[in-house]
């Protein structure tokens, strides 16, 4: 017997995705505050009866005290909301002095339990046919072979979106056969989505596997949350405050969560426990730089310390009250620890750690807390790794990481075998930044995933309210920018990742004639135009390190430009004849700016401190990029000469939460500057005289995650949506 779960609620041409708490209209997203969006469901959940403030109050806004004007304002919004779409039908009515009732005719969308069977895992995500679980279900096609990749669609498109979201599979790998957990375990696994919140951005599972600690970012406060694993109410530990929390680590009986956070405008990271029902927090340590570890006896913690002073990253370990602290080993900033984790006899310490390597940039040290001795545990060079977890038997850990093959420019999780540090690949499509981790018994595995529903559009320069959809995406888990360029005809490239892999694409202004320029396996991103129109610079991973690679406008001849560096932003000076892009190479791990000629040769480092995002000005002479301050080594958008790199002015900007998109204004006297403050994107001119930013335009619940001037300056092209994250949880299935 198969079981049930809801997926969307129809009517008329909209479509309520619950999972992703979004509103589409065919095939438009709708712009609804979180809270409008819960009480239109709780309205379609009462459909045809009659739903009383209160309950909607309690509904939507448990545990916390608001007017009835706010819903009624609510009540207000959806009305407006869906009158714009569907004129002269009124979904809500009022029945006075006792409430509200939807009349609309819904209709309810349902799959039974999926599974995905995969012979073999790539490094694509997996494209597959949808089944139920069966002794004798057919098996799914492979994902990727040759460089292309077809996805086998079964049933109705909504149905696919669903799967997606709900990311129900299991997983094929064949390894030798032995009876360490990480050689056996998750050969076979299942996965499915705990939660499914934007606002989510950590999750830990505990050592039992009963319950599941989430880090909750809303604006600017952050919060603390503990839940049953099978239980949708959770219960708040740590009230919102304004800082931010690195991370959370349940206590080896699961009785407590210790938890690190910096307190706002402060660099000292403070480490506290707090029962899993809540209850007044213990402060355990001070000047703590990363999430704590325990030894598996309860006695010892682990964590990571920066001493500005002396410019290095310490390993310290402490008792578990804080007490007898010692530094265990130590490392350069350069070379410095990011991650901690106690193997389950004690004898050992795992550390993520950097590496001035081009082809290992991080790297797994295993340190010995009583000498200090630390070993590198696997050649596998990654670009960054996340948080590491020993497996319960000491056989290895599994870790979250970003390799620098990667095709869809997301993070992945691997398993690493100790002593021989033989790496598996075990999971792509995830966030690194919001943990991995696994129950004793080694059958659970906890990790969040990141995925955007966006839409593209076009818009006049001086009009960008009046703009037109030219499509929309779901499914793009891509954590770096993608990147777009307009040509001077009028086309624009832009990079999408379709079936797990980013490559790159060509359309017109209106959205039409659209064309897949690239097919190879590993990741294309942020391709240019020259001014001509007749090559596209872009920047790909097809090589091992992500470089600059040139090709025909149609696609054809690519030919890679830059070698010995990993390529982060790339920038094509107005005239083509030079490149500007941010890079690190040998012994120098931050990203600094460089320079080079067209054909890849004269190569030259323009600025000593790190350079981020950079952007060529209308004349050629100036980038605009985000630069440390001097002062307070805080990333400003700084004005940088093209020619020698020298800082002629740093810009005061509004404050932003995600990562900034922006681009100049043909005159070069502003930037254009989108920022993101509590889920709300504002659009901003900023002049680069120095005079205050002005607002030109608000997107409340949306994100902008490109934007692009065309080359005559009339029209400006961007992607705007939301991006949600999901816990999901991997059990393994033998």
């Amino acid at each position: 017997m198969s079981n049930k779960t809801l997926t969307l609620y129809e009517f008329e041409e909209f479509r309520v995705d619950v999972a992703r708490k979004c509103l589409w209209h065919a095939d438009e997203l709708v712009s609804l505050t979180p809270k409008a969006f819960e009480t239109l469901l709780v309205l379609i959940r009462h459909r045809g009866e009659i739903v009383g403030k209160d309950v909607i109050l309690d509904e939507v806004w448990a545990d916390t005290f608001v007017e009835e004007s706010t819903l009624s304002q609510n009540i207000l919004t959806l009305r407006k909301t869906l009158a714009a779409y569907e004129k002269d039908k009124p979904f809500i009515v009022t029945v006075p002095r006792r409430g509200f009732r939807f009349v609309g005719e819904v209709r309810e969308v349902v799959r039974d339990e999926d599974f995905l069977v995969v012979e073999k895992r790539t490094r694509t995500h997996i494209v597959a046919e949808q089944i139920h679980e069966s002794k004798d279900a057919p098996k799914a096609e492979t994902g990727r072979a040759a460089g292309s990749s077809r996805a086998k669609t079964i049933g109705a498109a909504l149905a696919l979106v669903a799967l997606v979201a709900a990311a129900g599979f299991f997983g094929w790998r064949y390894f030798g056969k032995t009876a360490s957990f990480v050689e056996t375990k998750f050969q076979k696994f299942k996965a499915a989505n705990l939660v499914s919140d934007a606002d989510i951005v950590r999750a830990v599972i505990s050592p039992n596997g009963k319950y599941l600690a989430l880090v909750k970012k809303t604006g600017a406060a952050e919060s603390l949350l503990v839940r049953q694993i099978d239980e949708a109410n959770a219960l708040e530990i740590v009230p919102p405050f304004e800082g931010r929390l690195i991370g959370a680590t349940f206590a080896p009986e699961s009785d407590y969560v210790f938890y690190a956070y910096y307190p706002k405008d402060s660099r000292l990271g403070e480490l506290y426990k707090v029962p899993i029902l809540g209850g007044p927090p213990q402060l355990v340590a001070r000047d703590v730089d990363s999430p704590v570890s325990l030894s598996s006896d309860g006695r010892r913690i682990a964590f990571i310390r920066r001493n500005h002073d002396e410019k290095q990253t310490v390993l310290i370990v402490a008792g578990a009250d804080g007490a007898n602290e010692r530094k265990a080993a130590a490392r350069p900033f350069g070379e410095g620890f990011q991650n901690a984790a106690f193997s389950p006899d004690g004898k050992l310490i795992a550390c993520a750690a950097f590496s001035k390597n081009l082809e290992k940039p991080m790297e797994v040290i295993l340190i010995d807390p009583e000498n200090g001795a630390q070993n590198s545990l696997t050649p596998h060079g990654w670009t960054w790794i996340g948080q590491l977890a020993w497996l319960r038997d000491g056989s290895g850990l599994a870790l979250a990481a970003f390799d620098k093959e990667t095709p869809n420019l997301t993070d992945e999780v691997w398993f690493v075998s100790y002593p021989k540090g033989e790496t598996r690949l075990l999971e792509n499509g995830v966030n690194g930044l919001f943990g991995v981790s696994l129950t004793d018994d080694g059958n659970s595995l906890v990790t969040v995933g990141s995925n955007k529903i966006t839409s593209f559009a076009v818009a006049p320069l001086d009009a960008p309210a009046e703009s037109r959809t030219l499509m929309t995406k779901n499914g793009d888990e891509s954590l770096l920018p993608l990147g777009a360029d307009w040509a001077g005809d009028g086309k624009i490239a832009y990079s999408t990742v379709s079936n797990g892999n980013a490559d790159i694409w060509t359309m017109n202004a209106d959205g039409s004639g659209q064309k897949q320029l690239t097919t190879d396996p590993r990741a294309d991103t942020q391709p240019k135009f020259t001014p001509d129109g007749k090559f596209i610079y872009f920047l790909s991973n097809r090589s091992g390190l992500m470089s600059v690679w040139r090709m025909s406008a149609d696609g054809r001849d690519p030919r890679q430009l830059t070698v010995d560096q990993d390529v982060f932003a790339l920038e094509l000076a107005p005239d083509g004849a030079a490149i500007y892009y941010t890079a690190r190479a040998e012994n120098i791990y931050v990203q600094k700016l460089w320079k080079c000629a067209a054909d890849g040769t004269g190569v030259r480092q323009l600025t000593e401190k790190a350079a981020f995002l950079p952007k060529i000005a209308p004349d050629g002479r100036t980038l605009a990029a985000y630069y440390p301050d001097a002062a307070t080594g805080e990333l400003k958008l700084t004005l940088i000469a093209a020619d020698d790199g020298a800082v002629l002015k740093q810009l005061d900007t509004p404050e932003n939460d995600g990562s900034p998109v922006f681009d100049w204004q043909p005159d070069g006297k502003n930037i254009l500057l989108a920022t993101t403050r509590s889920a709300a994107t504002t659009l901003w001119l900023v002049p680069v005289d120095g005079r205050p930013p002005v607002k030109i335009k608000d997107w409340p619940n949306e994100n902008l995650f490109r934007l692009n001037v065309s080359k005559d300056g009339k029209n400006l092209f961007y992607e705007k949506g939301v991006a949600t994250n999901n816990v999901m949880l991997l059990r393994d299935s033998k």
